[in-house]
């Protein structure tokens, strides 16, 4: 690695590297995320444990001496969700730590270069709000009311600087910058089987001011808009996929512009089976269909969810 760090230090350009690399950790712009609005009782908790399985490269700029960068990425998130009241509408607040080791393997200026990370990921917390649809009901009257087919909510999920981060290396699991994400979405429902959503987001970061080898970065806002399809076999138990675009969130390094804008599309596929009240897996992957600047990675997700309602 040192005649990669060589090469950064010669070009501020090559800095952009490493917020490319943060961008596969941010849970991000491209999560494909299905079934958003789905209605759920007040006074529900949830526990989630996940593994997930990336691969994959991430597309750089063609003037860069760099080939051929792959990385393997095996990540382990926690997390608890919960239910509740407000404003007199169904709300859910979540929050999830992720774990992520992995290896990075690159091409530099035809010398073979790999390192490898273990630690955790930057933790994300999140509140969201179903403003039109379906309202906030205990568990008694939830199963017996009737779905409402429109629904419209908005989501608020911050990030917080405190995953494993290094100013001296140049691939980190933590972002060292806080990043808040912001999204409106909305979804329709035919014969209570089939429902179409669709969702636009935007990141918003700060500055990293301890970037690698003493340098600092920005990232203009990154925008993005997804479309899910979901099918319910019966209660619990659904199939959906996905599809979602991404652009701008340029870079500035050091206050000089550089030309990264962001263009990115993925899609996805996810399957849940709720084995009885209490336990449901999931199942998902998602990949890349065209990248520009940012991440190309195929990723497998399996997930456990154990529920359970408060007693009142």
């Amino acid at each position: 690695m040192r005649t990669f760090n060589n090469i950064l230090i010669k070009n501020i350009k090559f800095l952009v590297i490493l917020l490319t690399l943060n961008l596969v950790f941010e849970s991000k712009a491209q999560d494909l995320e299905p079934r958003f609005l789905s209605a759920m009782p007040t006074g529900g908790n949830f526990a989630i444990a996940s593994y997930g399985y990336s691969s994959g490269n991430i597309l750089l700029d063609n003037s860069l001496p760099i080939e051929d960068l792959n990385a393997k990425i095996n990540s382990i998130v926690l997390g608890y969700a919960r239910s509740f009241k407000l404003f007199n509408r169904l709300a859910k607040f979540d929050a999830i730590v992720p774990f992520s080791f992995g290896k990075f393997e690159g091409v530099v200026s035809q010398i073979d270069s790999s390192t490898s990370r273990t630690g955790f990921a930057d933790p994300m917390l999140r509140l969201s709000i179903i403003l039109v649809g379906d309202k906030a009901m205990g568990l008694n009257e939830f199963f017996t009311s009737e779905p409402k087919k429109f629904k419209l909510g908005l989501s608020f999920r911050v990030r917080a600087p405190l995953g494993q981060y290094d100013p001296t290396k140049l691939l980190n699991l933590g972002a060292n910058r806080w990043a808040f994400k912001g999204a409106i979405a909305a979804s329709y429902t035919i014969k209570k089987k089939l429902t179409f959503e669709g969702h636009f987001i935007s990141w918003f970061f700060t500055e990293n001011k301890e970037f690698y080898n003493g340098n600092t970065i920005a990232q203009k806002p990154l925008v993005a808009a997804h479309l899910h399809i979901s099918y319910v076999f019966k209660p619990g138990i659904w199939l959906a996929v996905s599809i979602g675009t991404s652009g701008m969130g340029e870079t500035i390094v050091n206050d000089v512009e550089q030309n990264d804008l962001q263009n990115n599309s993925r899609y996805g596929a996810a399957f849940a089976y709720r084995i009885n009240k209490k336990h449901a897996l999931k199942i998902a992957f998602t990949s890349g269909v065209s990248t520009r600047y940012g991440a190309n990675f195929t990723t497998l997700l399996i997930a456990y969810q154990f529920m359970w309602f408060d007693r009142n």
